[in-house]
């Protein structure tokens, strides 16, 4: 079997039951060289939901976790994997204070990835250190969709497809800013911050969604599976 049929076979042990045999099948292909392209999307995404069902898999996630942390000083690039481990296992925690122990190259490196966790557990003044011109951020974030949307043709369903994904992308980095700037107490400038974030933006279909998740975060991703449905209906 190639690892596709590998792992459809894994989520139909898994949805039979048959936990043990899942977890074996998880762990395999997560180590598997021919899986990369998918160990951090699918294959982590299914043991992390066996993870919530079989509490085996969630210490095998964990003890996972801690063998990358072990073998970080010899492979900094592994600090994007536990990033993500911990995002599925909910231990924002292990990765704030992860971050606080690399050298500061590798600090610089991953800052935008662990600005979240950072925050998260509220230490907005490391979070600052890290992106100290949130607005200047938030500015070529504008930059780049107003770029990408150029090349963008709404009026087919690829196109859609395509605006609403660089959509979601655009307004994950207007909330990192704004959560940073309200964290810091500058809420004056995140009240600007959040105008002309919608301001920025020259399309109007985009700067419509851009609107639209400003005052009901969730809603590009509801109008993505929506559009995903009605193409595969």
């Amino acid at each position: 079997m190639d690892i596709v049929q590998r792992l459809e076979s894994a989520w139909q042990t898994h949805a039979e039951g048959h936990f043990e045999a899942a977890l074996r099948e998880y762990r395999a292909l997560f180590d598997d060289a021919e899986a990369a392209s998918l160990r951090l999307s699918y294959i982590l995404a299914a043991w992390a939901k066996l993870a919530e069902e079989y509490l085996p898999a969630h210490h095998a996630l964990v003890d996972l976790r801690n063998r990358l942390t072990n073998e970080l000083p010899s492979a900094p690039q592994l600090f994007h994997d536990i990033r993500i481990i911990n995002d599925k296992l909910g231990d924002l925690q292990n990765t704030y204070h992860l971050f606080q122990t690399l050298p500061e190259a590798q600090a610089q490196q991953n800052a935008r990835a662990a600005l979240p966790s950072i925050m998260a557990c509220g230490d907005y003044a490391l979070a600052r250190r890290y992106l100290p011109q949130p607005e200047h951020h938030l500015a070529l974030a504008a930059m780049q969709l107003n770029e990408l949307k150029n090349n963008i043709n709404v009026l087919t369903n690829e196109g859609m497809a395509d605006m609403l994904a660089e959509v979601f992308n655009y307004t994950t980095e207007v909330a990192l800013v704004l959560d940073l700037l309200n964290g810091c107490g500058d809420t004056d400038a995140a009240a600007i911050a959040r105008q002309q974030a919608v301001s920025l933006v020259q399309s109007p279909e985009a700067r419509a969604c851009v609107q639209a998740e400003l005052d009901a975060p969730g809603t590009t991703l509801d109008a993505m599976v929506e559009l995903q449905n009605s193409v595969t209906a």
